[in-house]
């Protein structure tokens, strides 16, 4: 008798691999509701084949398929389920970290800090920039030893780690050879089976090796390895490719591939998307929601966040706070909690002043010496709430231009764009206007760092003209960062040219920089630093144009937050090149994208967005 269930899901899963837009539930209510107006007496088995064909006519499934096959397009819900689905066997804590401190040289990152990995936790971890993020996952992993605590991981458990710097075997390898070390034992196995198999003279040899395959699913494993990569978009062509030639989103597929065939129960990744493009984004996203494994992120791109956790642990005065929901619902916990804190903080200074105003009234009468010492030894019992920090609360820079704007800013002509041979060409007039907020969108590769390189001069045009007014400042956060002078303090490095200490101070500190920090020598800084700091250096030049690429990577999500209201709020005119579709989204009037060779103006930001996103 045929499995009824595995039918129905298979119905679905077809659906699914044409239509991912769709959730699996949805597609199970369709088919409930027409199995359920199915009146006539038949086989259930005869109802899935009726529904079948219902569901190929109103999905177009079968034109559909075509097209994806002859695309090489796979759907990820087409991948077997038991990957995407934990191990029974392991309880439902995979990590539990208990009474955590850890120190780097004279820095205190954590002090008692606690924390716990379910099977089905989607975390987001969250914190500004030093506050120890990549630390924890390293501790977690083992890569990071020296701490005191405990860090209990569940037995067996298999952890996936997908860091800023991907793993590689051997970067000269191909892709096929890359994804055939996955499973060293077997490939190894299988190749010296298919070298002596038809050879009589090693017949006992190969029945060996035949039992280990049979014993340990090798048919199917080394299948996989080079199967699963068709489920991620992957040709066969490009199976041929030295690892090295693909995109940065095709080698983060590759590592989330590997650790999917090896059945990993943790997936941690550290900041994901920095180098994706937004497709590359939207996959990843689409692959987290698949995913029924718990998984631990690091990320800096808010809409990521939303779209992938249903926890957030945020790093706070060393320790590990955990918040229930997304990141929009940790946004207004946060902000109860700091209510709460505050109304107890102004409660208690209240009843401690009427105490004291107590006590310093009646102190010297005599008649009320036992009740005054009682009451201080009252007052000195009580332990103290501080006045809580409001972490959420952005502190805003702004940037206002000391002139009123020419209407035309820039001006492009029959523009291409290139290294040699035009690899962008613009429309025959466009126009930069006064208020024009410019967001420049496209895939990884497409040419808009070109583009941004041409005009700022830093590159010439293969053919075609442009023109800047003149009488402009242009503010390119590309080329103070790559300016900066090492051996200058911070302080000195931004005082060139700028003798307003307080304002430099005032904006660093926006940016959570401040205090001895400004001393420090910009040679010693992180990268998160020196973008900071280069961004505050374009800033205090009070540009009328600020150009920028890829502005919040690296950046924590407050300092992102300063950044979008600072360009939000910006009376000048910007072209911002960003994957960030939350800044996008909240400091575009306009939408370039630059696509196939060439690029394309929405005077609507919605309808360039919906391009891509």
């Amino acid at each position: 008798m045929p499995d009824l269930q595995k039918m129905l899901s298979e119905i679905i899963y077809r659906v699914l691999a044409v239509h991912p837009d769709f959730t699996y539930e949805e597609v199970e209510e369709v088919c409930e509701l027409f199995l359920s107006s199915i009146t006539e007496k038949m086989k259930e088995e005869t109802k899935l084949k009726r529904l079948a064909k219902y569901l190929e006519k109103e999905f177009e499934l079968e034109s559909q398929e075509i097209k994806k096959i002859s695309n090489k397009a796979y759907g990820l819900e087409l991948i077997p389920e038991y990957l995407f689905n934990g191990k029974a066997e392991i309880a439902s804590s995979l990590v539990t970290i208990t009474n955590l401190t850890k120190n780097i040289e004279q820095t205190e990152l954590f002090l008692g800090a606690e924390m716990k990995i379910n099977r089905r936790d989607k975390i987001a971890l969250i914190g500004k920039n030093g506050a120890g993020k990549t630390t924890l996952l390293k501790m977690i992993i083992g890569k990071e030893g020296d701490f005191d605590g405990r860090i209990e991981k569940a037995s067996g458990l298999k952890i996936g780690y997908l860091s800023q710097d991907l793993f590689w075997q051997d970067t000269r390898n191909t892709l096929r050879t890359e994804m055939l070390m996955v499973f060293p034992e077997i490939t190894e196995k299988m190749n010296r089976l298919m070298e002596i198999e038809h050879d009589e003279t090693h017949w006992e040899e190969a029945d060996t090796l035949k039992k280990y395959m049979r014993e340990n699913d090798g048919y199917a494993r080394y299948d996989l390895q080079l199967e699963i990569l068709k489920y991620f978009g992957f040709s066969d062509e490009q199976m041929d490719f030295n690892v090295l030639q693909l995109s940065g989103g095709e080698q983060t597929k590759v590592q989330i591939a590997k650790f999917l065939i090896t059945e990993v129960d943790l997936l941690i990744l550290d900041e994901p998307t920095n180098h994706l493009d937004i497709e590359g984004i939207i996959f990843l996203e689409h692959f987290c929601n698949i995913w029924k494994k718990a998984i631990l992120s690091i990320s800096h791109d808010v809409r990521f966040i939303n779209n992938t956790s249903d926890k957030i642990m945020e790093i706070s005065d060393k320790k590990l706070w955990n918040y229930p929901g997304n990141y929009e619902r940790y946004l207004t916990l946060k902000q109860a909690k700091y209510d709460q804190q505050l109304k107890d903080y102004e409660t208690q200074q209240k009843e401690l002043e009427k105490q004291e105003a107590y006590i310093n009234r009646f102190r010297y009468q005599a008649s009320k010496a036992a009740g005054v010492q009682s009451r201080i030894k009252q007052v000195d019992k009580i332990e103290r709430i501080e006045r809580p920090e409001n972490e959420s609360t952005v502190r805003n820079i702004i940037v206002k231009t000391d002139k009123r704007l020419p209407e035309k800013v820039m001006e492009f002509s029959e523009l291409a764009v290139g290294y040699g041979k035009p690899i962008i060409t613009t429309p025959d007039e466009l126009i930069v206007r006064k208020d024009d907020k410019i967001g420049i969108i496209g895939r990884n590769g497409a040419g808009k760092t070109t583009f941004l390189k041409t005009v700022l001069g830093e590159l010439p045009a293969v053919s075609g003209s442009f023109k800047i007014n003149p009488d402009l400042v242009i503010g390119s956060y590309s080329q103070v960062l790559a300016d900066l002078d090492g051996e200058e303090s911070i302080l000195s490095e931004l005082s060139k040219g700028h003798d307003k200490e307080n304002e430099i101070r005032s904006m660093l500190g926006g940016l959570l920089i401040s205090g001895d920090k400004v001393e420090q020598k910009i040679k010693t800084l992180s990268g998160w630093e020196r973008a900071k700091v280069a961004l505050t250096k374009m800033l205090l030049t009070k540009p009328h144009v600020i150009i920028m690429d890829e502005p919040t990577n690296h950046l924590d999500l407050h300092s992102k937050n300063v950044i979008k209201n600072m360009l939000e709020h910006f009376n000048g005119t910007s072209l911002i090149v960003s994957h960030d579709r939350d800044l996008l989204e909240h400091i575009s009037n306009k939408v370039w994208l630059i696509q196939e060779g060439t690029l394309r103006t929405f005077d609507e930001p919605e309808k360039g967005f919906a391009e891509v996103f």
